[in-house]
């Protein structure tokens, strides 16, 4: 956040890590200058109603002589005319007053949200100023206080072009921010309909939960389905390794049947197999190191 107007900063009421409500003052400049304005705003607008009430009676005195020839039509149509002047004459004068107040509003800070102050560019003394950009700088140069909402963080995914075809707006995805140790479902909001044309990426803008873990700046992945397919996958647990090959223990006729299979895709907890497995066989999860192919074993059922 950034003053609307240029001034001399008179003082500072938070610190950075500081908690604010919407509303709380972050910061006053020093209004003498921007009172003083006022004040003669305010003046003017004295001298213009000063001059309105002379013209209205000079309008008055003009169409009581017009009857009786004492005065042209000329002359009526001046004092209408210095009446019409006048009256805008006030309501520009009115509306100095009013710009002038709004200037001397902008001379303190208020925090627009609540949340947490994570910059604090300028000090007492320093020269604020309005930035161009919008964006954070140093004292003087436009920035001042910087505050974010940790219940309003969103991610700005990078998603290749190849992939357009499967993001849309409302569609939830899957987000995991290593620094967190936290996963999340979060929901695409934003699509920037242009392309990187060196990356050739675009952003999706992906709101999150509230989450504690969360911070301002962490970097994070976004997960979400390209295409659908079947796969045929078992638990990563019943997989072992017998010498250089993956395999698994199936369950055929009260029997333990070694089966090689080929990996596919790591999951969370399962791994997809290629080959070697059909859809509904029952595998063994975390085989003992001394099964073998032919031992009997026993299915329990839970």
């Amino acid at each position: 956040m950034v003053p609307q107007v240029v001034g001399r900063v008179q003082k500072v009421h938070v610190k950075a890590g500081q908690k604010v409500k919407a509303g709380d003052l972050l910061l006053e400049l020093d209004q003498a200058e921007f009172q003083a304005k006022v004040q003669t705003a305010e003046a003017n607008v004295a001298l213009s109603d000063a001059g309105l009430v002379r013209a209205r009676q000079h309008l008055k005195v003009i169409e009581a002589l017009v009857p009786d020839g004492n005065a042209t039509k000329e002359d009526l149509d001046e004092a209408v005319a210095g009446v019409k002047s006048g009256e805008a004459s006030v309501a520009a004068a009115k509306a100095r007053v009013e710009e002038a107040r709004t200037y001397l509003q902008y001379t303190t800070l208020r925090s627009p949200i609540s949340g947490i102050v994570i910059d604090k560019l300028v000090d007492p003394g320093d020269l604020a100023m309005p930035s161009p950009s919008g964006g954070a700088g140093g004292p003087g140069i436009g920035g001042s206080l910087s505050v974010y909402d940790p219940d309003a963080l969103w991610l700005e995914a990078q998603i290749p072009e190849r992939l357009s075809h499967a993001v849309a707006l409302g569609a939830a995805v899957q987000v995991s921010v290593g620094a967190a140790k936290i996963e999340l479902e979060g929901r695409i909001v934003e699509i920037v309909p242009s392309v990187d044309d060196a990356a050739r990426t675009f952003v999706a803008r992906v709101d999150l939960p509230p989450a504690p873990e969360l911070k301002l700046g962490m970097f994070g992945r976004v997960r979400f389905a390209a295409s659908e397919r079947k796969a045929v996958v078992v638990p990563a647990a019943a997989v072992v390794l017998r010498g250089q090959l993956d395999a698994v223990f199936v369950v055929e006729g009260g029997n333990a049947r070694l089966r090689l299979v080929r990996r596919g895709k790591a999951l969370t907890r399962e791994v997809e197999a290629l080959s070697g497995l059909r859809v509904g066989e029952t595998v063994i999860v975390a085989p003992p190191e001394s099964l073998r192919d032919g031992d009997p074993v026993v299915v329990e059922k839970s």
